[in-house]
């Protein structure tokens, strides 16, 4: 809002004076309105000593009629105000109801009316004219997201698929996580301007967003009940793809576990090098040197060279030459060349041919009989090998991970041990050190009488360690004696404070192993080896039992040759017990 103050004048007004003065306020008034961003409210200022009486009633008699304000409503009233004389630091005001320009109503049926306002001073008069201030709309929105939804490449391809080359960016979820906080739409009011019409307001719109059904929504209701909004959920662990339009505006919602890729290459990229993708995966091919590390269950066809690492299961069809499986679960192939398999926790089977692998899995089976094992690496606690046809020199070590890990924990407990005793002798050395300096400190009541009342208590509760009393004895004997002696006394109950908890701690992890023991020797005890088939010609068979020293040449338990033309029919079974070690019918 300006002050219009042009230059001062002491001329005698003629009435040509005084219209070209009136001309200027008023186009200078006007001015000043246009500049005002506030639709519902007029204002301004006029400096008395600059414009004379009269140049500012003929000015707002022409300005006034320009805002639909009649000059039969204020003229009377506002020539009254200016003639009255007002001190210096008063201020004298009028109010008038305004005529409406058309009957206005609103929501309530009052009708909408103007207020005119002109206060005056000795050295300005202010005019102000109030309409009514319309309540904006609220459209529904996004109010809160819980994840980082603008990173999102948020985007499909044109067959539904995520794209995985940017599938690194694509948000992660667990289920039961809150995705976004949606307001709800909230209906504005129209206002009134101040000359007169009508402000109107938008129609609240809500915020809509597609949902899959994977993703469900909880209403969020105030005191009154009456709805505020309502929170997305996620109804299961995967990332969260995202729909948006033309301008970016986010369109759909949700989260998918299950995906399909036609071959993983160059095109595609890696997928879950950057952290771990939650979601089921089935590809055509992987490529060689391409990677997928996800936590759902992965199927592949071909495995051309590629890895896979996964929480879950591996379905695999064929796995070519430098191909890797890493799963915590079980592991399903047909058939596997010059390829490493593992399964942490699970079965690897195999369904055809294993040829010039390594496999490491707690049970390894072949689920149909005259399959092919030719050059292979295997360790396992249970084999199931029926049916087969051996070709070249394979390898079986049997039991090696239980007994490495049977090897381990007896060690960790050894050093708990250890441990346990090294705190034993520590804490009977530190009672002696504590013994002489409680003699020291006893003589120093010689000097200080009052500190027999303090000591006794704490040789007294020596003889159980009773903390709580040592601690408060001491306190007080140190506010009246701060020497080395009682120094060296409150150190060593602090180190010996210490000890019991240290020697808890370690019957604590000796009594874990004992157990973790118990249940590896039951793990052993059902340790099971089933071989039968065919030794082809110069195929040989080595089974290694339990941990070797891999430093040395060791022999092998079994070995089984064949040189013979023909193939050569065996049968081997084993097993394990801790009372007769192992044992093998052949």
């Amino acid at each position: 809002m300006e002050i219009i103050e042009p230059k001062k004048t002491t001329e005698p007004l003629s009435p040509e004076r005084i219209q070209e003065k009136a001309d200027i306020l008023e186009t200078n008034l006007f001015k000043s309105i246009s500049h005002q961003t506030d639709l519902s409210k007029m204002q301004i200022r006029i400096d008395r000593a600059t414009f004379p009486n009269v140049v500012i009633i003929k000015a707002l008699l022409h300005l006034m009629p320009r805002f639909n304000v009649k000059p039969q409503d204020f003229l009377l009233e506002l020539r009254d105000l200016v003639q009255k004389d007002i001190p210096k630091d008063k201020k004298e005001i009028i109010e008038k109801e305004l005529s409406p320009v058309e009957e206005t109503h609103f929501d309530d049926l009052s009708v909408a009316t103007r207020r005119f306002e002109a206060a005056a001073s000795s050295n300005e008069i202010e005019i102000t004219i109030n309409g009514i201030p319309e309540i904006k709309t609220r459209h529904g929105e996004i109010a809160k997201s819980y994840f980082n939804h603008e990173e999102s490449p948020g985007r499909l391809l044109k067959d539904g698929v995520i794209n995985f080359r940017e599938i690194n960016k694509y948000p992660v979820v667990n289920a039961g996580d809150n995705l976004f906080y949606i307001t709800c739409e909230k209906q504005g009011r129209p206002g009134l301007s101040f000359d007169g019409k009508i402000i109107q307001v938008e129609e609240a719109k809500p915020f809509i967003l597609q949902i899959g059904t994977t993703i469900k929504e909880i209403s969020d209701q105030d005191e009154s009940g009456n709805m505020r909004g309502y929170f997305l959920q996620a109804l299961k662990t995967g990332v969260i793809v995202i729909g948006r339009n033309e301008h970016h505006v986010i369109q759909s919602i949700d989260i998918s576990e299950d995906i399909e890729i036609k071959k993983l290459d160059y095109s595609v990229g890696n997928i879950g090098t950057q952290y771990t993708c939650p979601i089921q995966m089935k590809v055509g091919e992987i490529c060689n040197g391409f990677k997928i590390r996800v936590n759902g269950k992965v199927e592949a066809l071909v495995l051309n060279g590629g890895e896979i690492t996964t929480n879950n299961e591996a379905w695999i069809k064929i796995a070519q030459s430098g191909s890797h499986i890493v799963a915590l679960k079980n592991v399903h192939i047909d058939s596997a060349t010059r390829s490493i398999i593992i399964s942490e926790q699970g079965t690897v089977a195999i369904a055809r041919e294993l040829i010039d692998s390594k496999v490491f899995a707690p049970k390894i089976v072949f689920e149909k009989s005259r399959g092919l094992i030719t050059h292979n690496y295997l360790e396992a606690e249970h084999l199931s090998l029926n049916g087969l046809y051996f070709s070249g020199e394979n390898t079986i070590y049997f039991g090696k991970a239980p007994f490495a890990e049977k090897d381990e924990m007896i060690k960790s407990r050894e050093h708990k041990k250890a441990d346990k005793l090294k705190y034993i002798n520590t804490e009977k050395l530190l009672m002696g050190k504590l013994q002489l300096e409680l003699k020291r400190l006893a003589k120093l009541s010689f000097a200080d009488q009052d500190l027999v009342k303090y000591i006794k208590p704490i040789i007294v509760a020596t003889k159980t360690m009773d903390y709580e009393i040592i601690n408060r004895e001491m306190d007080l004997i140190e506010k009246r004696n701060r020497s080395q002696v009682v120094t060296n006394v409150r150190k060593l109950f602090e180190a010996l404070e210490k000890i019991p908890q240290s020697i808890q701690a370690c019957e604590q992890m000796i009594s874990e192993a004992d157990k973790s023991l118990d249940q590896l020797n039951k793990r052993m005890a059902v340790m099971k080896l089933s071989i039968e088939g065919y030794l082809r010609r110069a195929a040989s068979l080595k089974i290694f039992c339990g941990l070797k020293d891999e430093t040395k040449i060791v022999e092998p338990d079994i070995i089984m040759e064949s040189y013979d033309m023909e193939n050569k029919y065996f049968k081997i079974t084993g097993t394990y017990s801790g009372v007769n070690g192992f044992e093998f019918v052949r």
